[in-house]
């Protein structure tokens, strides 16, 4: 059954998407068949209408025999590839053509990382797919983007950004006079607390910042505020602000002191009441009781205590690397993810810790794991011992697993992880 023409007008193919459709390898066969029942069910194309784009692997991935069709292919310019370095790679440069001559896409990709910047995939009739049916050939439908982890935490980050910069346009176009007037009108009370605030914690640790609350807080910051608050801070005495400090950590002490204590005291108590030898007993017992408890303490609280430290400065690597305009890690090859991603990842993810992703798609070596739109990496090591030679005999694109995170790479923003009891959880 042939479909109702469609207005004239160019369709870019996702060449590496419908080759790959429903197979672990690329097929050209596949891919001719793809196009030649997309022409003839769709009237309204001619072959002058295509253009075919497939991913620099290409070539490498097909069966051998069709190397020589595809190199003539490339060379007549019946299939192109994207520029070495392209941003978003394959994906990017597919949507960029589509985007410049007004094209449809003929794709089952979601293209999930570019849903905020360019809506126009949510237009209806945009997007097309196609899947070969077994005893019927190739069938194609219109489709709408799937909004998954990876398009909310885009379309998320794009909408904080914009706020942040309009609010930053309506401070710059405000004087500061203004700013300081807006404050002054504000109860004493709010003023007091954001002066006390300034000056008992001026930075608050990496480890601790909720990454939402700093971009409100951004968004929401006066001049005036800021100005009160370092008035204020300048007029306290350090003396009298020391002395409150050391006044409110003894409070703190004291008031966990009876909870720790508790044995010390039935020991002090028992001291009392019996004779001095048996007191200098009780207190040598005591005593001897107290060592072995630090000890094992001690020695359940180092691993934990590592996994924090590793933690921690991941996130502090993550912060202090600088991103090139391309956004890539300067001298660390491509970042698998933008930097205040990697950084909320790491510090709501210790190292050790479990959690639920979507298997996003395959690599060469592993496969790529959504968690809340951070990009993951598992290996083939961490998907079972031995490995298994694919990660398709193991995951399922789409699906989602429960995995645990094993590593961080701070300069190339990623993390690996690995299934649940595969292999030794604790190192990296």
């Amino acid at each position: 059954m042939n479909s109702e023409p469609l207005a004239r007008r160019r369709i870019v193919v996702d060449g590496s998407n419908l080759a790959t459709e429903g197979r672990t390898l690329p097929s050209l066969a596949q891919l001719n068949e793809a196009i030649e029942t997309f022409l003839e069910e769709y009237k309204g194309f001619t072959a002058e209408d295509v253009t075919v784009v497939v991913d620099a692997s290409f070539g490498h991935r097909i069966d051998p025999s069709e190397l020589r069709q595809f190199e003539d292919a490339i060379e007549h310019g019946e299939m192109v590839t994207p520029p070495a370095g392209a941003v978003g790679r394959g994906d990017g440069f597919i949507l960029r053509i589509a985007e410049k001559s007004g094209a449809l896409v003929l794709s089952n990709d979601s293209f999930q990382e570019f849903h905020a910047e360019r809506p126009w995939l949510f237009e209806p009739g945009r997007l097309i797919g196609g899947k070969p049916v077994p005893g019927v050939g190739w069938v194609f439908t219109p489709r709408t983007p799937v909004r998954g982890p990876r398009s909310r935490s885009v379309t998320a980050q794009s909408k904080r950004e914009a706020k942040a910069a309009a609010a930053a346009e309506a401070a710059s176009d405000q004087p500061a006079t203004d700013a300081v007037e807006a404050d002054t009108a504000a109860p004493p009370a709010r003023r007091r607390r954001s002066a006390r605030a300034a000056v008992a914690d001026p930075a608050p640790a990496l480890d601790t910042v909720d990454t939402d609350d700093a971009y409100e807080e951004v968004d929401g910051q006066k001049a005036g505020r800021a100005t009160k608050a370092a008035k204020a801070a300048k007029k306290a005495p350090a003396k009298k602000a020391a002395t409150k400090t050391a006044a409110a950590k003894k409070t703190a002490a004291a008031k966990k002191a009876p909870a720790k204590k508790a044995p010390a005291t039935k020991a002090a108590e028992a001291a009392g009441t019996a004779p001095p030898a048996k007191a200098a007993k009780a207190t040598k017992a005591t005593k001897a009781a107290k060592k072995p408890t630090k000890k094992a303490a001690a020695g359940t609280a180092e691993p934990a205590a590592k996994a924090a430290r590793a933690t921690k400065k991941a996130a502090a690597d993550a912060a202090a690397e600088p991103a090139a305009q391309d956004g890539r890690a300067s001298g660390h090859g491509d970042a698998l993810n933008d930097p205040m991603t990697f950084i909320t990842f790491v510090a709501e993810h210790p190292i050790g810790a479990t959690m639920e992703g979507v298997v996003a798609s395959f690599t060469s070596h592993g496969a790529h794991i959504d968690v809340g739109g951070m990009l993951c990496h598992v290996p083939l090591r961490g998907l079972g011992d031995p490995p298994p030679v694919k990660a398709r005999s193991v995951l399922t694109k789409g699906e989602t697993r429960t995995f645990e995170l094993v590593s961080l790479d701070a300069p190339r923003r990623r993390a690996e992880l690995t299934l649940p009891g595969v292999g030794d959880s604790t190192t990296g």
